[in-house]
């Protein structure tokens, strides 16, 4: 989020990302490989794993992956990235760092991270250089300065941020910077959670802090369309992506609801299956349940 937007515009504040991303780490450090794990634990969690994929099956465990995931990666993205190897591209609000990996990894683009939580700058940085990317190529500043569109203007190929300008009052002020790092012909991206609908009463209820701290209304489909002028950007893709995820919820630290969520993202799994058995590559999409909108297009 930025220090130089005025207060009325920001809906957080970096001490809460700091704070978000703080917890992001020590859950990275408690699923690290053995982490805290007595070494003759290992070989046997090891074993029930595998025993369990095997019980399984590779097709019943590849449906049960998250759906909207399965959707932006494998059906949306390599639409629009598969012929752009090689550009930059810049995630606005880039911590932790892991989507940039995975970008490099499958479209095999030069990953570069903007991101104002000094927290979450540090922790992209270890990301980056844990597999091999140039920690240099995080930025820690905050998005909105001007020093930092004098500098990077038209700098990236592909300019993305997902769930990130949901987080201002000004939102065609901050869509208008995204633009202005983009090359002509280079493709935006932007995507933000779908808290209307259903899933409005379900992040009230799971935490309801979170809910002031969204632009709720730009995530209507006419208004979020809105947002991305024709005379400046090429619509490619614009509307609802994934058909419902207990996954898009969170919990405060602590509470008891957060032992309900787990419970809900066991059977989030069985979901998964039976949208991927019934949607395959279509997806079953609408206002009232689908986890995020997206947008995507080519700066004229």
């Amino acid at each position: 989020m930025s220090a130089d937007a005025p207060a009325n515009q920001k809906l957080t504040e970096v001490s809460y990302w700091d704070g978000v991303h703080s917890v992001e780490d020590q859950v990275r450090s408690l699923e690290a490989p053995n982490a805290g794990r007595e070494p003759a634990l290992a070989p046997a969690r090891a074993g029930i794993k595998a025993r369990l994929k095997k019980l399984l099956g590779p097709r019943l465990l590849t449906s049960m992956r998250a759906y909207d995931d399965y959707l932006l990666w494998d059906v949306i993205l390599p639409r629009y990235l598969a012929g752009r190897r090689g550009g930059k591209v810049v995630e606005i609000g880039s911590a932790p760092g892991e989507l940039l990996v995975r970008l490099h990894a499958r479209f095999d683009l030069v990953p570069y991270g903007i991101e104002y939580s000094p927290r979450g700058a540090e922790m992209n940085q270890r990301v980056f250089t844990a597999h091999g990317l140039d920690p240099a190529n995080v930025i820690q500043t905050d998005f909105l300065a001007p020093e930092v569109h004098g500098r990077y203007r038209e700098s990236f190929d592909v300019v993305l941020s997902l769930g990130f300008i949901e987080h201002f009052r000004n939102v065609e002020d901050v869509v208008a910077k995204h633009l202005n790092l983009l090359r002509p012909g280079g493709l935006l991206i932007v995507g933000v959670p779908n808290l209307r609908g259903v899933n409005l009463p379900l992040c009230w209820l799971f935490h309801r802090e979170v809910v002031a701290m969204h632009n709720l209304d730009i995530m209507a489909p006419k208004r979020f369309a809105a947002l991305f002028p024709g005379e400046q950007v090429e619509r490619l893709f614009c509307g609802h992506f994934g058909t419902f995820s207990f996954g898009l919820f969170t919990t405060p630290p602590g509470s008891l609801m957060g032992l309900v969520l787990a419970g809900c993202m066991k059977a989030q799994l069985l979901f998964n299956a039976i949208f991927r058995l019934l949607f395959e590559d279509r997806g079953a999409e609408s206002r009232w349940f689908s986890t995020h909108l997206l947008f995507v297009g080519v700066k004229r």
